[in-house]
């Protein structure tokens, strides 16, 4: 004789086992924050034991969410992405939300079919990534009645209703051409992101050519437009980009890069041209990716707190869905920091020869 089955645990077993009320229970699972710290930990404890797993799509129906959010990354390959992905997903799940997650690759069709997918499985809310959605498609959503919030990072839409998180690039790049004007270098070229087409309409595109060139205008040096090469945001864009300024008459001895990808990318070519890094030509990158410390010349970079900026997304994002009366759009700006490192420290490196010189004649 077969034993019988195991009942499969209710919200009301939950609420007897933590010795609180149902609607209690309900609470700290939809993620309440008045509920006391230790009644939270008690009925989490509870739901732990016996193994209760929340009827989601009986709750979806009676408060009409679907509990999913919708992301729309241009390219997840790309370590900058990644880490916010993974801090908005992280942060998601601990307020019991599911993400979904569609690549553009860079494809402004493949991004319609993303944004219009998402809508079609009635998602809460989408983050855009990157810049693979355009204006016209957005704008029809926002029109349209009951239509889910947006949040955009790194594309500053011109819209209502839409959240704008962006890296304050402008700053920063202001601080990378100091960086290198400060350790010596005269000809500076730069690197950015591409000049048509998805990627184009990028925020920090325009902003950190803006910080480049006034930068350079304030210190007195002259801006070349020739010294300013559209790359596409990856490793061969870099490459490509490196070979072009490398074939200019009066070839630079500094590159500040938009991005980390295309700067690694940069940086093999130089190499490949017999060029030494940083006494031939200093580099800078902008996200600080982790390939960027461990490349065999480590990179200096921009840093960026893409953990802080997943995190604050989700959380706003969230606050949003629940009442968007008393939780306007935001246009949020995130700080850079400039972390040195060999690629740039052309006079560390002067001064490190000088020294081991010296020693040698001792």
């Amino acid at each position: 004789m077969d034993a019988p089955k195991a009942r499969k645990p209710t919200i009301k077993s939950v609420a007897i086992e933590a010795g609180v009320s149902i609607a209690t229970v309900s609470a700290v699972v939809n993620g309440a924050s008045w509920v006391p710290e230790g009644t939270r930990l008690r009925v989490e404890a509870a739901v732990t034991r016996l193994g209760y797993r929340p009827n989601r799509l009986a709750r979806g129906l009676k408060t009409n969410q679907s509990y999913t959010v919708g992301v729309i990354v241009s390219d997840i390959t790309n370590p900058f992405f990644t880490e916010i992905v993974r801090s908005l997903g992280l942060t998601l799940n601990r307020l019991d939300r599911n993400l979904v997650l569609c690549d553009s690759d860079h494809q402004f069709e493949l991004g319609r079919k993303n944004f219009l997918m998402l809508l079609e499985k009635q998602v809460d809310g989408i983050v855009l990534i990157g810049d693979t959605v355009k204006d016209e498609l957005l704008a029809e959503h926002i029109a349209a009645t009951g239509s889910a919030p947006v949040i955009a990072i790194e594309r500053d839409y011109d819209l209502p209703d839409v959240s704008r998180f962006l890296v304050d690039a402008r700053r920063g790049a202001r601080e990378a051409t100091r960086h290198l004007l400060e350790q010596g270098y005269e000809r500076l070229a730069m690197i950015s992101g591409p000049s048509e087409g998805p990627g184009s309409t990028t925020f920090s595109r325009t902003e950190t050519i803006e910080g480049f060139t006034s930068e350079l205008l304030a210190r007195g040096f002259d801006v070349d437009p020739k010294m300013i090469v559209a790359g596409n945001y990856r490793y061969d864009g870099g490459r490509e980009a490196m070979e072009i300024l490398l074939g200019r008459t009066h070839a630079p001895d500094a590159v500040f890069v938009d991005n980390d990808l295309m700067a690694l990318g940069a940086m093999q070519v130089a190499r490949e041209h017999g060029l030494h890094i940083p006494k031939d030509l200093g580099i800078v990158g902008f996200d600080d990716i982790p390939g960027a410390a461990l490349a065999s010349i480590p990179l200096t970079t921009l840093s960026v707190p893409r953990a802080e900026i997943g995190e604050a997304i989700a959380n706003h994002l969230l606050d949003r869905i629940a009442d968007p009366e008393t939780c306007p759009p935001v246009r949020r700006f995130f700080k850079t920091r400039l972390v040195v490192r060999m690629s740039s420290t052309r006079l560390r490196d002067q001064r490190s020869k000088s020294q081991t010189s010296m020693m040698k004649q001792e």
